[in-house]
């Protein structure tokens, strides 16, 4: 059976949304996936949100400590920018506006992860994650005013809205940050078009632009058409991944373990180089479709789930971490030439994670954690000829191919032409 199957890319790699439905395909036990009719979400950003539109959409009041707020005005971070800014009435986009959109959604990223390290470098982990949370929750609210997910089609996006969102959001917040290094790469795309009002959406075919007040479309333009991949052009066994993921949890190995150990000290994920960038990307996209398939959700979602189903609470900078760290990237890259232990572990069953405190490997659909170590205590591991400092993966994995495409709703489309085979 062939299938076309086209949707951004950034969103599918990270988040694991899908413009299309779920094709059925056999699992590597001869029985019928679970992907299409097991209860919860498919393909989201977020572990059992109920279908809201990106995930958690809380607009719980929180308050900020002296600490960060003090750190904020010392060092010129904005949140004025946050706690002064409404929206101004709907209106009609500039040329101004009209060039930041296209330049955004063409090459915008997510920058989470770079404007994160900049304030942890500079203050510390708990002032960067307050910061964030507390943001994020103004955010929060002026995307429910705007709407925004109404005016997309429920079958064809209305997952994509939220990862586009929360990347403006990252573009915007990494914007209000003063001194050197402020406002990198797409970062003053998103502020132009949120100081003035706007909000962007994609539905995949799409790429339209809100009014912040009340969500209407103020202009629109079509989605740039996708490159065609067949998967008779990817690596040898890529395809057949789900052979090496069980559908019910395993124990952790000494294998495993030790191999956990060397995960915690490889450097940060680079991706391969010299190889067929399209074919590489588009291979990328698959694991984590497929893995949505196969599971029900994608890979950090899944290990997320594992976490907070032993009672752990994970904030919104913590669960996005988690999501980041299981290895689908570097599973991915394993096929075109790059070695790690995130990809000899996805052979052997495993999902590892880590929250910046906690290592831990998750097996089966649900993510059930089977091991987990503090930091502290990870026994010492031989590294890679690529090894960096411990830990370095895991706090920015969000580099190479992702830094390139995450979540914006812009950069190269992929359309995949599907050839069911066997698993």
């Amino acid at each position: 059976m062939k299938r076309l199957l086209t949707a951004p890319l950034g969103a599918l790699l990270v988040f694991g949304l899908s413009a299309s439905g779920p094709p059925a395909f056999a699992a590597p036990s001869g029985e019928a996936s679970p992907g299409a009719d097991q209860a919860g979400d498919i393909h989201d950003d977020r572990p059992d949100d109920g279908g809201s539109v990106g995930g958690d959409q809380s607009t719980e009041t929180t308050s900020i400590s002296a600490e960060a707020r003090a750190w904020a005005d010392a060092n010129g971070f904005d949140l004025s920018g946050f706690e002064d800014y409404t929206p101004p009435a709907a209106h009609v986009p500039t040329d101004a506006d009209i060039a930041a959109f296209e330049a955004w959604m063409s090459g915008g990223s997510n920058p989470r992860n770079q404007v994160m390290s900049q304030i942890e470098s500079a203050a510390s982990e708990s002032i960067a994650n307050e910061l964030w949370n507390y943001c994020n929750t103004i955010w929060k609210k002026w995307m429910n005013t705007a709407n925004v997910g109404s005016v997309v089609s429920r079958t064809s996006g209305l997952k994509n809205v939220g990862a586009i969102q929360e990347g403006m959001f990252a573009g915007y917040f990494g914007a209000l940050i003063g001194g050197a290094g402020a406002g990198q790469d797409g970062y003053f795309n998103a502020a132009a078009l949120v100081k003035d009002g706007f909000v962007v959406s994609s539905d995949g075919a799409t790429y339209r632009l809100h009014n912040m007040a009340d969500g209407s479309i103020a202009y629109e333009m079509a989605a740039p058409e996708g490159t065609t991949v067949s998967e008779d052009e990817f690596p040898d066994g890529l395809t057949a991944f789900t052979d090496f993921l069980p559908l019910e949890a395993r124990d952790a190995t000494d294998e495993a373990i030790a191999l956990l150990g060397r995960y915690a000290v490889e450097g940060a994920f680079t991706e391969p180089g010299g190889v067929d960038r399209d074919v590489y990307q588009a291979a990328a996209q698959y694991v984590n479709d497929e893995f949505g398939e196969y599971y029900g959700q994608c890979p950090g979602p899944t290990a997320v789930k594992g976490i907070t189903a032993l009672g752990v609470s994970l904030d919104a900078v913590t669960e996005d971490r988690v999501g980041s760290s299981v290895g689908e990237k570097e599973f991915t890259a394993s096929f075109f030439g790059a070695d790690s232990a995130a990809a000899d572990l996805w052979r052997l069953g495993f999902l590892p994670s880590f929250d910046g405190v906690t290592y831990r490997l998750h097996s089966g659909k649900d993510g059930a954690v089977v091991y987990e170590v503090a930091a502290a205590d990870l026994p010492a591991a031989e590294t890679t000829p690529a090894a960096g400092a411990a830990g370095a993966n895991r706090l920015a994995v969000i580099a190479g191919l992702v830094a390139a495409a995450l979540a914006a709703g812009g950069g190269a489309l992929f359309a995949v032409r599907r050839i069911r085979k066997p698993h």
